[in-house]
């Protein structure tokens, strides 16, 4: 991705202020009495016609750590299930239950904080839910039973929930149409370079500070966020437009994305919601409701098959006896995929269509998946099964992810983002409970294997339907042009 250089910026800014009121998808330039204004940029035509600059890239690399530190609470949770069951005295599979509370608090941070997120700003509330997640991760460690510990963890979900949202809207504001996939793309890569860093400290540390140090470099991380977010990051000029902020403070977010207009510049007044102050009947509403429910249905499966791979650890150990150490060392390896998964699906989708790469990395994660339980552990096989599900698991599911923020319109996109985010982490709260029924019942590897790669055959099903319902939204004007 090449930066602009400082004479690019100039003229891309110049030539996107003249043509702001006719770019795809943008409204008008507004003045107050509603008649379009010459003296006003179009906000979201400028940022559409944006290179990438140097404070794009500062602000999607925070946000990807700020991503990457959301998915090592939930991944290294699910890698050390069966130490922190040894420590408190009870049995692996019971412990699934407290795993399980922590999607479900996540749902619920992301159906109560998006909202919060557009009423207050993207940014503050990413600085305030980093400042609470750092608390909250630490109470794990001081949990002495298995009730305490469900508890720690759901308070834990409930507040790293809202930062999906949050961060989801903001690196979409700032984005340029023609780039918007790649560019969320790159930033959710985070979740699953967050499995690679919980897999490789698994492997490194567990042995020496035990589980209990891991929620320790958790709880730190965040709050070493907290500083550079507040530098650095921008509030999403569209929020600041959209709630009437001074033009002082839209001019400032702008320059920290490395876009300087001259200090008088006034702004139209973008796109607003639709006034019910309901964000469930906004996104149900215009010609959306067929296209959001099967896209929430489609994000639950994808989500239980990564839930379900997240717990392998604990299938491989309790079904094949092998050590957690042993089987962290490979799944840092095939981490290392899922990072290229994520760098690349945005860029991927952009070449060869969003659906047809949902239908094929679904396909081919389901082979992979069902390869671990036929191939022996550690055999190049094994080896190539793993690593491959590695990309196609949280490449399937970086896709979802990367459709909510580019279908839905400006105004919609926090709450369409916190509500899919919310429905589909608390469906797959059923992963847990399944990999609980997997262990008690004593089922084998196999069958844990194939339930974890049936969700994805229901992706490579729906992917087809959701781009029809995608169209159907188009032709009635309900989805921005792309």
């Amino acid at each position: 991705m090449r930066l602009a250089t400082n004479e690019q910026v100039t003229d891309v800014c110049a030539a996107s202020i003249a043509s702001a009121p006719a770019a795809a998808g943008a409204p008008a330039a507004a003045n107050p009495g509603g008649g379009t204004g010459s003296n006003k940029i179009d906000l979201g035509a400028l940022l559409d016609a944006s290179p990438v600059r140097r404070g794009h890239v500062v602000t999607m690399a925070l946000l990807f750590l700020v991503m990457l530190i959301d998915s090592y609470d939930l991944l290294v949770t699910g890698q050390m299930l069966p130490a922190i069951a040894s420590t408190l005295g009870v049995a692996t599979a019971s412990l699934t239950g407290a795993f399980a509370a922590q999607p479900i608090g996540q749902a619920l941070g992301g159906l109560l904080l998006s909202s919060l997120a557009d009423r207050f700003g993207r940014k503050r509330m990413i600085v305030v839910l980093l400042a609470l997640f750092s608390v909250a991760t630490l109470q794990s460690v001081f949990a002495t039973s298995a009730t305490g510990f469900a508890v720690t963890r759901f308070i834990a979900g409930m507040v790293g929930g809202g930062l999906l949202p949050a961060v989801g809207s903001l690196v979409a504001d700032i984005s340029s149409i023609k780039r918007r996939s790649t560019i969320v793309g790159i930033v959710y890569a985070g979740i699953g370079v967050g499995a690679v860093v919980a897999s490789a400290l698994v492997a490194l540390l567990l042995d020496r500070i035990g589980w209990q140090g891991m929620y320790v470099v958790g709880a730190l991380a965040p709050f070493l966020m907290i500083v550079p977010v507040l530098l650095l990051v921008p509030e999403s000029p569209l929020h600041l437009a959209r709630t009437a902020a001074p033009s002082t403070d839209i001019l400032g977010a702008l320059r920290k994305l490395s876009i300087v207009l001259p200090p008088d510049t006034q702004f139209g007044e973008p796109a607003r919601r639709l006034g019910t102050g309901i964000s469930i009947v906004e996104i149900f509403g215009s010609h959306r409701a067929a296209f959001t429910l099967v896209l929430w249905f489609t994000c639950i499966c994808g989500q239980v098959s990564v839930n379900l791979f997240a717990l392998n650890a604990a299938f491989f150990h309790e079904f094949e006896s092998i050590p957690l150490a042993s089987y962290a060392v490979y799944a840092s390896v095939a981490g290392a995929t899922s990072i290229v998964a994520g760098l690349s699906t945005g860029l991927i989708m952009d070449r060869f269509g969003r659906y047809r790469v949902i239908v094929v990395f679904a396909l081919l994660d389901m082979l992979s998946l069902v390869g671990l339980a036929f191939f022996p552990f550690g055999s190049a096989g094994f080896v190539g099964a793993i690593v491959s599900a590695g990309f196609f698991t949280f490449g399937t599911y970086q896709s979802l992810n990367i459709l909510t923020p580019i279908v839905y319109p400006a105004a919609l996109r926090s709450a369409a983002v916190g509500w899919k985010g919310a429905v589909s982490r608390a469906g797959s709260s059923a992963a847990p409970l399944i990999g609980a029924a997997l262990l008690a019942h004593q089922m084998g590897l196999k069958a844990a294997m194939c339930t974890a790669a049936a969700p994805m055959l229901l992706v490579l099903l729906l992917a087809p339907v959701l781009a029809v319902l995608e169209r159907r939204m188009r032709s009635h004007g309900a989805a921005p042009a792309r």
